[in-house]
């Protein structure tokens, strides 16, 4: 009897130290959360810039992830795990890549099953794949370069389309607006800040926009924060492009838009080409002046839903201040990895990211049919649009089925 009572001993002391007891941890390099059927709160993360610069970019899509989580939590949290709570865990990675790898560090030690970010695809590229290294999925909401999708990586997911499509999308509405219109436009000035986000666009039309029938003239690009384009204005107005394409954030774009109307030259037509400032509410409504009839092919939310409507509503309540298109993406990115969490059951990084590769998400304010991930993490179903500005409110004026305005084309 003592023979067998110290053998159970010995088997339950080996099985403790290879690891037969149950653990905590995640699988696939990553740590996780507790699995099982419930949870008291499942912690995500959102990693946007809330300061610098672009701070009134991050911050609008920081609140639309508010939005979306308090719209979870109010409807009953995580069904599948017991009703838990959704934590949001904010970081500010200020437009500098470093900081956004070491925030997602500090995300990781702070326990989050997930990660929604970045807007600037500077910070999305190194921050993916910090997230791909710890194991955690990463919910890219606004991010274009088409290297963020194309390493391989297992954890990263992206809702906007990429900057090859964003780039053909404008070359395929430009050769539909010429046929619209008896005035045939033909020349064109690149413009665009030159980090990887608009050097990229600019390069993949300048390849590609003889087959159109469109001659770009030059392309000019410049630093998203510089204080001066008067250069590239004068080069501009000396040129005397058909139209003007445009891929800037808010404050340069602005400052073009701001030089272009005071410099007095007319183009025929300015389209922003997935430009921050286009599509951005405070240009929308702040310069109603100088922006009218200036066209963005970009990203936004769906004018013929009404589900999006009442999110435009929602979100103009809580905040005083209109969803815009980034905005938009990132509530829908927060509710495409909850989903993927209700459907995971768990709080396991793995099991999260076994979900949402799974992904079908047809609930949404975005234009197009459902979301779908392919093997690289891409949305499948991603497309830009074509918006113009009518007196401070921007309307969708292709594709068909989700326009609600005619076109101005050209404006001059």
């Amino acid at each position: 009897m003592k023979k067998l009572m110290w053998l159970v001993m010995a088997v339950m002391v080996f099985m403790t130290g290879c690891g037969g007891t149950e653990s905590s941890g995640g699988s696939e390099g990553g740590s996780s959360g507790n699995e099982g059927e419930s949870a008291d709160v499942v912690k995500i993360g959102t990693l946007h810039p809330l300061s610098g610069g672009l701070a009134n970019e991050g911050q609008e899509m920081r609140d639309a992830i508010r939005l979306a989580v308090e719209e979870v939590n109010e409807a009953g949290g995580i069904q599948s795990l017991g009703g838990a709570k959704v934590e949001l865990v904010e970081a500010d990675h200020e437009g500098v890549p470093e900081k956004g790898v070491s925030e997602v560090q500090r995300l990781d030690r702070d326990g989050v099953v997930g990660i929604i970010g970045t807007y600037t695809s500077g910070v999305a590229l190194p921050a993916t794949q910090e997230a791909e290294r710890s194991g955690i999925p990463f919910v890219i909401d606004i991010a274009s370069a088409d290297q963020v999708t194309e390493r391989g990586f297992k954890y990263t997911f992206r809702l906007q389309p990429p900057a090859t499509m964003m780039a053909q999308n404008f070359l395929t509405y430009f050769e539909a607006l010429n046929e619209m219109s008896d005035t045939k436009l033909k020349t064109a000035i690149l413009v665009h800040e030159d980090s990887v986000f608009g050097s990229s666009i600019a390069d993949l039309i300048e390849q590609q926009a003889a087959s159109k029938g469109l001659e770009v003239l030059e392309s000019l690009p410049h630093s998203a924060s510089t204080a001066d384009l008067s250069s590239t204005i004068n080069r501009i107005k000396s040129a005397k492009p058909d139209i003007v394409v445009v891929t800037t954030y808010l404050r340069d774009g602005t400052l073009l838009v701001n030089g272009i109307h005071e410099s007095g030259f007319k183009p025929k037509a300015i389209i922003g080409v997935a430009n921050g400032a286009f599509s951005n509410a405070q240009f929308i409504e702040g310069e109603t002046a100088k922006n009218q009839h200036i066209m963005d092919v970009n990203y936004t939310i769906n004018p013929q839903s009404e589900l999006a409507n009442k999110v435009k509503e929602d979100f103009k309540t809580k905040f005083n201040k209109n969803l815009g298109p980034n905005a938009a993406y990132s509530y829908t990115s927060t509710k495409v990895l909850l989903d993927a969490i209700e459907r995971a059951g768990s709080t396991d990084r793995a099991a999260i990211k076994d979900a949402l590769g799974e992904t079908n998400y047809t609930d949404h304010i975005l234009p197009q049919a459902e979301i779908v991930f392919d093997e690289n993490g891409q949305n499948v179903n991603a497309q830009a649009v074509l918006s113009q500005l009518f007196d401070g409110e921007t309307k969708v004026v292709y594709p068909e089925e989700f326009k609600n305005a005619e076109p101005v084309y050209p404006v001059n």
